[in-house]
């Protein structure tokens, strides 16, 4: 993908986590690749399809001086949210961030953190059986946005019969396709987050539920942790959730299964 490189953008900034750095100030030093398509802007003349690197070294700045923060990193993180937040045509962000005054007593050169991250694709399952079910989608999705998580697909709400065995109300269910460089670990702690937010109590499980958020796919990631199994691990026995996946997602190919989510659905409804 096409690049813009800036380099060695020097900020004055009271970072660190002595006194004494909040309070005199040390110089910081930003290098950053920015990857995005960069046809549109070179055929067309089209400024809208780039990047103003001389506007973005002043936001860096101004971001950089607004506040204070303990750690390089946290500065770090957040210029590369705001970065992904004011300009959606970046697609990833490689950015190092120095830090040639630092309190280490030692003949050091220099020392620096380098966030990396890049936009992906996800599947979501989104679920209510309590309360006004389809406003609880409608309120967890507003709450993915809020988060700055892109909404790129959503399907039609099904009323489905509850699964897993437990007596309980029909659910309201749907499946959306999102945009987001958070990793999916930090995809799933923001689920949680949100489930949590919302007010759902975890009492019985695959009991009712005022909102349930399954993370179902992120690209071709096959993940196997104690928190985290990706490909969820149920997506092909829940026809409710193929069928949603169908609707906005027929082709997408399953990475551990490697068949397209059309065929598991025709397979499961047989």
């Amino acid at each position: 993908m096409d690049q813009l490189q800036i380099k060695d953008l020097e900020i004055f900034a009271y970072h660190g986590l002595f006194p004494s750095e909040k309070e005199l100030g040390q110089k910081f030093v930003i290098s950053a690749i920015l990857s995005y398509d960069m046809t549109k802007a070179a055929t067309d003349l089209d400024l809208t399809a780039s990047v103003h690197y001389g506007e973005l070294c002043q936001q860096w700045t101004t971001w950089f001086q607004e506040t204070t923060e303990d750690l390089i990193e946290t500065v770090a993180y957040k210029l590369v949210e705001r970065t992904f937040e004011t300009y959606p045509l970046v697609q990833e962000i490689k950015l190092e961030l120095k830090k040639p005054w630092a309190p280490v007593h030692l003949p050091l050169d220099t020392c620096s953190v380098t966030i990396h991250r890049r936009k992906q694709r996800a599947f979501i399952a989104l679920g209510s059986n309590m309360g006004y079910k389809q406003a609880n989608l409608e309120q967890a999705i507003d709450k993915l946005r809020a988060r700055g998580i892109h909404i790129l697909k959503e399907s039609s709400v099904l009323a489905t019969e509850p699964w897993g065995g437990v007596e309980q109300d029909s659910f309201a269910n749907q499946v959306i396709e999102v945009e987001t460089w958070l990793p999916a670990p930090v995809l799933l702690e923001t689920l949680l987050a949100i489930e949590a937010e919302m007010g759902r109590v975890r009492e019985v499980h695959w009991g009712p539920r005022l909102i349930d958020l399954d993370l179902l796919f992120v690209e071709e990631q096959a993940i196997y942790t104690d928190n985290l199994i990706l490909p969820h691990p149920y997506i092909a026995e829940r026809l409710f959730v193929l069928e949603s996946l169908q609707e906005i997602a027929p082709h997408f190919i399953h990475p551990t299964l490697k068949q397209p989510i059309r065929n598991l659905y025709d397979a499961l409804k047989k």
